[in-house]
C-alpha cells in the first residue's frame, strides 16, 4: 500500500511538471535575415537621423516609437542620434519601412498519437490496459492529429544613407537590412523590437549573406495571438 501510494504520489507529480513545462514554452521570432553594406571602418561617434520612406508610417505615433527603438540600438552601437532640423546634416540617414501580410492557414501534422485522450497517468485501469504510468490503446485512436492556425508574415526594412547625399538625385545607400519573420503575432508593433535586434545584430554583418536569426521573447511580454500548440518552442 506504502508502495502504491507513493508511485501515486510520484505520478501526480509528474503530470503536475509537464502541465508546467507546456505552460511556460518560452516563445521566439526567428527571422531570415539578409544585409549588405559598403561601410568601413568603425561608425562609434557618427551622427544618425530616423526617417521614414512611407508619410503615413513617418505621421504614426508607432513610427516615433520604432524610431526610439533603433536609437537605442544605434546609439548601443556608440553613435548619436543627429539634434538638428536637418536630417541631411548627419553623418547618415537611417529609414524604416514595415509590412504584415495575411493571414495565411499554416497545417501541423503530429504523427504521434501523444498527448490524445487515450493516454493517461494513472494506477489501476484504463481502456483495455491494467497497470500505472502511461496507458494507450492501439484500437481506440491511431489517426495522426492534424492542427490548422494563421500565420502572419512580417517583413521590416532598415537602410542607412550617407547624409550629404540624402536630398539629391543620387543618395548613397551604405547598409541594406531585411528581416522577414512568420508568427502568430499579426501586430508589428509587438514584434518589431526582435526583428530591429535582429537586423542590427553583430552589425553591419557580412555583405550579401542571409542568417537566420532567433530571439527569444521575455517571459514578461503577453501575446495578443491565442496560446500555440504547447512545444518546445512557440513561434511569437
Amino acid at each position: 500500500m506504502i508502495e502504491n501510494f507513493g508511485i501515486k504520489r510520484f505520478v501526480a507529480a509528474l503530470t503536475v511538471l509537464v502541465a508546467l513545462a507546456a505552460c511556460a514554452s518560452p516563445k521566439y521570432v526567428t527571422s531570415d535575415v539578409t544585409r549588405f553594406n559598403t561601410l568601413s571602418g568603425s561608425v562609434s561617434g557618427q551622427t544618425f537621423a530616423i526617417m521614414s520612406v512611407s508619410p503615413q508610417q513617418g505621421e504614426s505615433i508607432a513610427f516615433r516609437q520604432f524610431g526610439d527603438q533603433i536609437n537605442a540600438r544605434l546609439t548601443s552601437l556608440g553613435m548619436r542620434q543627429y539634434s538638428g532640423t536637418d536630417p541631411a546634416s548627419a553623418d547618415y540617414v537611417v529609414t524604416l519601412q514595415y509590412e504584415v501580410y495575411g493571414p495565411t492557414q499554416s497545417v501541423e501534422v503530429d504523427p504521434m498519437p501523444f498527448p490524445r485522450s487515450h493516454f493517461g497517468f494513472g494506477f489501476g485501469r484504463y481502456g483495455r490496459h491494467f497497470g500505472y504510468g502511461f496507458a494507450y490503446d492501439p484500437f481506440f485512436d491511431d489517426y495522426p492529429m492534424i492542427r490548422t492556425r494563421d500565420v502572419f508574415t512580417r517583413r521590416v526594412e532598415m537602410d542607412m544613407y550617407r547624409g550629404s547625399t540624402y536630398n539629391t538625385d543620387h543618395r548613397q545607400r551604405v547598409f541594406e537590412g531585411r528581416a522577414i519573420s512568420a508568427g502568430r503575432n499579426g501586430q508589428i508593433e509587438a514584434v518589431m523590437p526582435y526583428m530591429l535586434d535582429a537586423v542590427i545584430k553583430d552589425f553591419p554583418g557580412q555583405s550579401g549573406r542571409t542568417n537566420t536569426v532567433t530571439v527569444q521573447v521575455p517571459e514578461t511580454v503577453e501575446s495578443g495571438a491565442a496560446a500555440p500548440h504547447p512545444s518546445a518552442v512557440s513561434s511569437y
